[in-house]
């Protein structure tokens, strides 16, 4: 019998039904779990600059660490990267990268020799301007025996499902742009980023979706938010709608 990669459409429309960069994430990688023994995903968006993160899900400690140092800093000595660039626009890529092909000592030691996994899988899809990438790590033997055709029908569904879930329609931006600048001019008192993060936070985003924007961490977002509030003295966002339209 040929294996033809196919998910259980079950599964699939409960990943696609997600509403929540979180949530897709949990689900994603409780279908990796099952699909191939994946232990940790990792997804971004690729461009000009640093990779945004869209989607970190582990049942290990310090997954945020690591994503967040990928995107600082270790995306420079990633090896999916000459992937990504020899990959024109309009498809995809694919390749498994050991843990003893990364050469950077602090980069191996802190994704891959503390977490204990052996190697990683990233999948990949280059659009015209930028590039989605998704990754998954396990602690089996490097080039164990994994069921990749399950594994590609999935990356595919989830490169679909972060498309859909960080598409914004055209209106939004200038919304937020519009709430940023009254929160500028009448509360000049927070930081730039206290105010980009409460001006999301009115237009309806959830904090993982404000921090896929703006490249920061699940904590970092309510960190930032907490500030804000606390210099405002206020205790809840319909507070702040009241704030800013005061």
């Amino acid at each position: 019998m040929t294996t033809v990669g196919l998910i259980d459409p079950d599964r699939a429309a409960v990943l696609l039904d997600a509403r929540d960069l979180s949530v897709f994430s949990e689900r994603l990688l409780d279908a990796a779990h099952s699909a191939a023994g994946v232990e940790e995903l990792y997804a971004y968006r690729a461009g000009e600059g640093a990779p945004e993160t869209l989607a970190s899900s582990s049942d290990l400690a310090d997954v945020a660490e690591r994503a967040a140092a990928h995107a600082r800093r270790f995306h420079r000595s990633d090896p999916a990267v000459a992937a990504l660039k020899a990959t024109p626009p309009g498809s995809g890529f694919l390749c498994r990268i050991p843990a003893d092909s990364i050469e950077l000592a602090a980069y191996r030691e802190l994704c891959f020799v503390r977490p204990r996994f052996s190697e990683k899988l990233c999948f990949g899809w280059r659009f015209a301007d930028h590039s989605l990438v998704v990754t998954f790590y396990h602690r089996g033997a490097s080039g164990a025996e994994i069921d990749m055709a399950q594994l590609g029908a999935l990356a595919q569904l989830a490169i679909t499902g972060l498309t859909r879930l960080t598409r914004r329609p055209a209106e939004t931006p200038s919304l937020v742009a519009e709430l940023e600048s009254r929160l500028a001019e009448s509360h000049p008192i927070l930081s730039r980023r206290e105010r980009e993060v409460c001006a999301r936070t009115l237009a309806g985003r959830t904090a993982a979706e404000t921090g896929a924007e703006l490249g920061l961490s699940h904590g970092t977002v309510l960190t930032y938010r907490q500030r804000a509030y606390q210099k405002l003295g206020l205790s809840k966002s319909s507070d702040l709608l009241a704030a800013v339209l005061g």
